[in-house]
């Protein structure tokens, strides 16, 4: 799309100099500065670092997870590969919900993007919480995901998504959306508000809200039906300490709505997780 409107722009100078009789030197300095921005682009990238973060131990829990792993991304023209908010650290602000995996940039422009990806969704066992104890687990599977971005302004952006499970482990699909607020607080920092929210089919709320008949829990037998299940804000800061040094913070509210709130699995509809990360990148 980029290279389109470009291509569009050129043409109309070159219909303006040809008319005023300077196209030959136009002509060879808009080369050169095409291809002086294409040899620039860097088409392998990544990032490597570590982030500390604290959440609750599964959607609807009182209990708390804390946890210090590897937070990474790599990334070569239109692929890239990733963990769980690794791509933050690359910088990639029209991605909605990043949730690691491997993805492609199916198209992009200065204002869209559009991408496809795979990840592995781990699911959730009776280990996570003790209410949990009695219910089938939520199996491990891998999730196709399809996600776009569009930029408003400069600042103001939204995007939106939707994945499913195609393993058939009763994963169900997720639709979310989002939009976003990115504020330069500096020329070295930037901080992004953003707010979204998450909706589920019937099997998706089931497996994780649900309680099926003939299970060994004692809680009663619910049945949640598809929709809206949890709306979610937060804020994420990005600093650069030096040219490859980035440091990164982020907290982020969640609530449940819905079945998902009336869930006997619920105990707190409200859930809060913050992280704290450091990375080397090269070579943006």
């Amino acid at each position: 799309m980029r290279r389109s409107i470009l291509t569009l722009r050129c043409l109309s100078c070159t219909i303006a100099l040809a008319c005023l009789g300077v196209w030959p030197a136009a002509h060879a300095a808009t080369e050169e500065a095409q291809d002086g921005d294409e040899s620039a682009k860097p088409r392998f990238n990544y990032a490597l670092g570590a982030l500390v973060s604290s959440s609750p131990d599964y959607a609807g829990g009182d209990g708390r997870k804390n946890s210090l792993r590897p937070a990474w991304a790599v990334e070569y023209g239109r692929f890239r590969l990733s963990t769980s908010r690794g791509s933050a650290f690359m910088g990639h602000g029209l991605a909605p919900r990043d949730a690691g995996g491997a993805s492609a940039t199916l198209a992009q422009g200065d204002q869209f993007n559009l991408s496809a990806s795979l990840r592995i969704d781990k699911g959730r066992d009776a280990s996570d919480a003790p209410i949990l104890i009695g219910l089938p687990s939520v199996r491990s599977t891998l999730r196709a995901r399809v996600s776009a971005g569009y930029a408003l302004t400069p600042r103001w952006s939204v995007g939106a998504g939707i994945s499913q499970d195609i393993l058939g482990r009763d994963g169900g699909a997720q639709i979310s959306t989002s939009v976003a607020y990115t504020w330069p607080l500096t020329e070295q920092t930037k901080v992004v508000f953003g707010a979204g929210a998450s909706f589920g089919d019937r099997k998706y709320l089931g497996s994780h809200f649900g309680v099926p008949p003939g299970s060994a829990s004692p809680l009663p037998v619910f049945e949640p039906g598809a929709g809206l299940y949890s709306v979610d804000a937060g804020v994420e800061v990005m600093s650069a300490l030096s040219r490859h040094w980035v440091i990164l913070g982020a907290a982020r509210v969640s609530q449940l709505q819905g079945d998902a709130r009336r869930s006997p699995l619920t105990i707190e509809p409200t859930g809060y997780s913050v992280s704290v990360g450091l990375a080397y990148r090269c070579c943006r």
